[in-house]
C-alpha cells in the first residue's frame, strides 16, 4: 500500500503516543494498542483521507461478503465456521445492517391507507351484497343459520356490522329479510368490585373486558379514571389497563386494523430477530447427528435470512419501477433454490437428504412463522 499523509515514515516515532510502548520506525501501528504510529499533527486532509480509507476498508470486506453471499450459496457460512473470517463482515452485524435497510425500503413504499381502504371497500360491497340477497330471497330457519355462520367467517367486515346483520337475520320472519328491525343487544353483566376480587385472573380479565367495552360503547368515556369512578371500581393498574385496551381495540373496527398493522410492521425487525434463534434451533434438531454447533447453525441462518432480505428488497424496488408485483414471486422462487444450494454446500450432504431436509426446513419455518404470527398479533393487541 502506498504510504501518504500521516503514514509516511518521516512522521513515525520511537514510542506509542497512546500507551508509551517502544516502537520501531517500521511499525505502522502500535503492536500493543493498535493506534497509528505517527507524530504528525492531524490536518483536515488527513482526517478525511483516513475517514474514506476506513470506508473502503469496510467495503473490501463488504465486497467479499456480497460476492460470496450472492453467487456462491453456503460458501460464506462454511468459510466463517471454518475460521476464514477476516475478509468477511460479521454475519450478525451484516444481517442487522441489511434488515434495517430492507425495512426502510419497505416502509417507504407500503401504503397502509390504501390497504385498509381496500379492505373497507370490500367489506362495504360484501355488506351491500348480503342485504340485497336478504331482500330477494325467502329463508327457512336452516338457511338462516347457514348464512349466519357464513357472515361470522367473512373477513373484512367490522364485528359491530356483523352483529347487526346477524341480528337482522335471526329476527327476520320466514318470508323475507326485515332490515328495519333493531339489533338485539347482547346482555353484559356488570360486576361489583367485591365480586371481581373473588374471580380468577382469566375470568376477571374477560369479565372486565366485556364490561369496559360495553361501558365505552354506551358512554363514549375515554378517561379510564372517570369510567372506573362511574362503575365504582378500584383505580388499580389492571382495571385502568383493561379499560384503555378495550378502547384501543374498539377502534380496530373503525379503521380496519390500520393502527395495529402499522404497530406490528414497525416491530417486525425485532420480532424476526427474536424468531431466528428458534429457527436455528429447529435446524439444529434436523442435523443433530452432525458435528455442527448451535452457533454454527445460527451463522447459516443469519446469512440465508440476509439473502432473503436482499432479494425481496430488490424485488420491491423493481416492482415500484416497473409498476408490477410479479417480481416478488420470482424473488421467492430464487430464494428457495438458493436455500437448497446453500444447505447442500454448507452441510455437505447428498441431493436426496438435502431435498428431504429442505422440505422439512420449510415446513418447520411455516409452523414457527404461524406460531410467531399468532403470538405477535395477540401480544400486539395488549401493548400497541
Amino acid at each position: 500500500m502506498k504510504e501518504k499523509g500521516r503514514f509516511l515514515k518521516k512522521y513515525r516515532g520511537n514510542e506509542c503516543l497512546n500507551c508509551r510502548v517502544p516502537l520501531d520506525i517500521i511499525d505502522r501501528y502500535c503492536h500493543n494498542c493498535g493506534q497509528i504510529n505517527t507524530t504528525k499533527k492531524l490536518s483536515f486532509k488527513d482526517f478525511f483521507d483516513e475517514f474514506f480509507a476506513s470506508i473502503f476498508s469496510y467495503d473490501s470486506r463488504l465486497r467479499h461478503t456480497m460476492i460470496a453471499l450472492l453467487f456462491n450459496p453456503g460458501k460464506i457460512s462454511k468459510d466463517f465456521v471454518e475460521g476464514k473470517r477476516v475478509k468477511y463482515a460479521n454475519p450478525f452485524r451484516f444481517y442487522l445492517s441489511v434488515s434495517i435497510i430492507f425495512f426502510i425500503i419497505n416502509g417507504l413504499f407500503i401504503d397502509f391507507d390504501k390497504f385498509t381502504s381496500n379492505i373497507g371497500e370490500d367489506a362495504k360491497i360484501g355488506e351491500e351484497a348480503l342485504i340485497e340477497i336478504g331482500k330477494s330471497i325467502k329463508l327457512d330457519d336452516s338457511l338462516k343459520q347457514q348464512i349466519n355462520n357464513q357472515i361470522s367467517e367473512t373477513p373484512g367486515i367490522p364485528q359491530s356490522n356483523k352483529e347487526k346483520i346477524k341480528a337482522t337475520i335471526l329476527n327476520a320472519d320466514t318470508t323475507a329479510f326485515q332490515f328495519n328491525k333493531k339489533k338485539t343487544p347482547k346482555e353484559i353483566i356488570y360486576y361489583k368490585q367485591a365480586e371481581i376480587d373473588t374471580m380468577g385472573l382469566m375470568k376477571k380479565t374477560t369479565s372486565l373486558w366485556s364490561m369496559y367495552g360495553d361501558h365505552y360503547e354506551k358512554t363514549g368515556q375515554e378517561s379510564a379514571y372517570r369510567a372506573l369512578t362511574n362503575l365504582k371500581h378500584r383505580k388499580s393498574t389492571l382495571n385502568k389497563y383493561i379499560y384503555e385496551r378495550s378502547i384501543k381495540t374498539a377502534s380496530l373496527d373503525d379503521n380496519y386494523g390500520r393502527e395495529l398493522l402499522e404497530f406490528i410492521f414497525n416491530k417486525l425487525p425485532f420480532i424476526i430477530f427474536f424468531f431466528l434463534p428458534f429457527f436455528a434451533l429447529a435446524i439444529w434438531f434436523l442435523y443433530i447427528r452432525r458435528t455442527f454447533t448451535y452457533m454454527e447453525h445460527m451463522v447459516f441462518t443469519f446469512h440465508t435470512q440476509t439473502m432473503f432480505f436482499i432479494l425481496i428488497g430488490l424485488a420491491i424496488l423493481v416492482n415500484q419501477i416497473a409498476g408490477t408485483t410479479t417480481v416478488t414471486g420470482i424473488a421467492i422462487l430464487i430464494f428457495l433454490f438458493y436455500l437448497y444450494k446453500a444447505m447442500r454446500k454448507f452441510y455437505t450432504q447428498g441431493r436426496v437428504k438435502t431435498i428431504v431436509k429442505f422440505m422439512l426446513v420449510n415446513i418447520l419455518f411455516f409452523i414457527l412463522a404461524g406460531i410467531g404470527s399468532a403470538i405477535t398479533i395477540a401480544g400486539s393487541i395488549f401493548i400497541f
